[in-house]
């Protein structure tokens, strides 16, 4: 069982869910499996039958895992996993091809943010736009320091699906939001570096100070379509300097 799908900063319910739900969707509990007994699940994660059945429960809601009283639980086939789930989705993001996820990823925005954005031009509020423009200006001021620039980023994006004021919608806010971070960190290493993509937040934000729904969403598209190149051009990058580094064998360097 993976220690890094144990976050220390959780409940211990929640890094029962974590590490249970990492090791099944990175396949260490491949659908199918028959989960150990309640006794051998409490000695591995060191948590009690109370804390240990939460969790259960939680990883039964995301229909990873079924429970029946007699035969125990049992891990569940892929095509009946809650993939909308945030914590799915995260997990996801650590163990599937990468290639396929992050290209389901950006289709995920591109469907979501835009319709997202010409919404909110029509209804943010003056304090929700004030945010906005505030956390513009903070990417602004982040030059190319790349973990200055992610946390206004995200918030700058999350400030425009809160702003959509739609209950429904609201459900997959999160899922969005997860996307969302999970992407901005894939482009940080963008050869062009992060301000490129200022010019672009800026049309967003007029857009909607100017209720523009349409114009809105264009820029919204033109963004998520150069975030996607930037993580293109990161990860080609991170793939160059991995195959450029000397390899080693029993301490001598290959020529």
């Amino acid at each position: 069982m993976s220690d890094a799908a144990l976050p220390k900063s959780r409940s211990l319910v929640d890094r029962v869910v974590h590490a249970i739900g990492h090791d099944i969707i990175a396949n260490s509990l491949p659908p199918g499996t028959q989960l150990p007994n309640e006794a051998e699940w409490c000695e591995r994660l060191g948590v009690s039958r109370s804390v240990l059945r939460e969790g259960l429960r939680v990883l039964v809601s995301k229909k990873l895992i079924d429970i029946k009283s007699r035969s125990g639980g049992r891990v569940r086939d892929k095509s009946t996993w809650n993939l909308l789930d945030p914590d799915i989705l995260l997990w996801l993001g650590q163990t599937e091809d990468q290639d396929t996820y992050v290209t389901e990823l950006f289709e995920l925005r591109r469907v979501i943010e835009p319709a997202a954005v010409a919404l909110a031009a029509g209804r943010i509020s003056s304090p929700q736009l004030a945010d906005l423009r505030a956390a513009y200006q903070e990417m602004v001021k982040a030059g190319e320091d790349p973990k200055l620039f992610l946390e206004p980023d995200a918030r700058f994006h999350r400030i425009i699906l809160g702003a959509v004021g739609n209950s429904l919608f609201r459900a997959l806010a999160e899922t969005v939001a997860v996307a969302l971070d999970i992407t901005l960190r894939l482009s940080l290493a963008a050869p062009k570096g992060q301000q490129q993509s200022l010019p672009l937040h800026k049309k967003v934000v007029d857009a909607i100070a100017k209720g523009d729904g349409k114009a809105a969403a264009a820029a919204m598209l033109a963004l998520v379509n150069a975030s996607e190149r930037d993580v293109s051009e990161a990860r080609a990058l991170r793939a160059r300097k991995r195959q450029s580094k000397p390899k080693k064998t029993n301490g001598t360097r290959l020529i």
